[in-house]
């Protein structure tokens, strides 16, 4: 199955809050050597829940230290793993993103993958519900048996049919939660 990795939101232009880019699994274009200041975590290869939950940590403190507000991480209903947050940007975009994609590089690019896609994703029931009746909706068939944006794309045979109603049905389903989300199939 392929994985991709796509982030749901408007904030940021150039980084997908905690998400390594598609199509590498996380890994530096030269190959599989993490990053300087992750490998603390990736050199025996796998990530532990407490080893993400210390990356996310240091990356919240990075980017708080930086100057921006990072909201309190909570568990995404989207996946049941990855932990999500919500960061105030201010001032130039440019030093914004640059702040954001240093602090992610440094700590959290390659272990949030590594650790979320080693584990199975379950959705939310309510966000599961919302989402099969939006698909439905779309003409899809869904067999009630899907657990995950793996499971509804496959039964839409179309992820962008997923992810629409994903992005859709978030803010009507967690209002309180953030707004940024990463979605990995």
């Amino acid at each position: 199955m392929r994985r991709a990795t796509i982030a749901v939101a408007g904030i940021l232009a150039a980084v997908a809050v905690g998400c390594a880019p598609a199509g590498d699994g996380g890994r530096e274009h030269s190959g599989d050597i993490p990053l300087p200041g992750q490998e603390w975590a990736l050199g025996d290869g796998k990530v532990t829940a407490a080893e993400y939950r210390t990356a996310v940590n240091r990356f919240v403190s990075c980017v708080r230290d930086a100057g921006y507000p990072v909201g309190a991480p909570v568990r995404s209903p989207a996946d049941g793993l990855t932990l999500i947050y919500d960061i105030t940007p201010s001032g130039d975009p440019t030093t914004y993103n640059e702040a954001v994609q240093t602090c992610n590089l440094a700590h959290l690019s390659m272990v949030e993958p590594a650790f979320v896609e080693a584990h199975t994703q379950v959705m939310a029931r309510p966000l599961r519900a919302a989402v099969s009746a939006c698909v439905r909706r779309q003409g899809v068939h869904v067999t009630t048996r899907e657990r995950n944006l793996a499971d509804f794309a496959a039964s839409a045979e179309d992820e962008t049919k997923v992810v629409d109603c994903v992005t859709g049905q978030w803010r009507h389903v967690y209002p309180e939660l953030p707004s940024v989300v990463p979605l990995r199939f």
